[in-house]
């Protein structure tokens, strides 16, 4: 593999965790809401777009990208509701890997289902 890929990789690797890592603290000290509004901006796109641009992908492609991104905000929201709703009501003490488990499984099916819709209703062009 190319250095210069593997480079922008461990760029995009190292911007993400410090994502993670500062919306975590932000929400833990902070409050809840302020950390979600934080975490809202989408800071680990935009290495994805600037890594798309320096490996010649078009504007198209990349706005392509973007609007799928955007309605797959959808299945986001869906998914981190859920995961809401199973953490809020399991007993207290249990794992939160339960929780993440049966969200995961909610992701899946969203995701399958978001690409077949896709699929079905020929909308390849808007996406891909």
């Amino acid at each position: 593999m190319d250095t210069h890929i593997l480079i922008s990789i461990l760029q995009n690797f190292i911007l993400g965790g410090a994502a993670v890592a500062l919306t975590s603290y932000i929400g833990t000290f902070f409050n809840p809401l302020i950390g979600s509004i934080f975490w809202a901006y989408p800071i680990t796109i935009l290495p994805s777009v600037f890594f798309m641009r320096k490996q010649k992908k078009s504007n198209k492609y990349i706005s392509k990208f973007l609007f799928s991104t955007t309605f797959a905000l959808i299945l986001l929201m869906g998914v981190t509701f859920l995961l809401s709703y199973l953490i809020g009501h399991s007993p207290a003490g249990q794992s939160l890997w339960i929780s993440v488990g049966k969200s995961t499984g909610g992701f899946l099916i969203g995701a399958i289902s978001y690409y077949l819709i896709i699929k079905a209703f020929h909308l390849e062009k808007y996406f891909m």
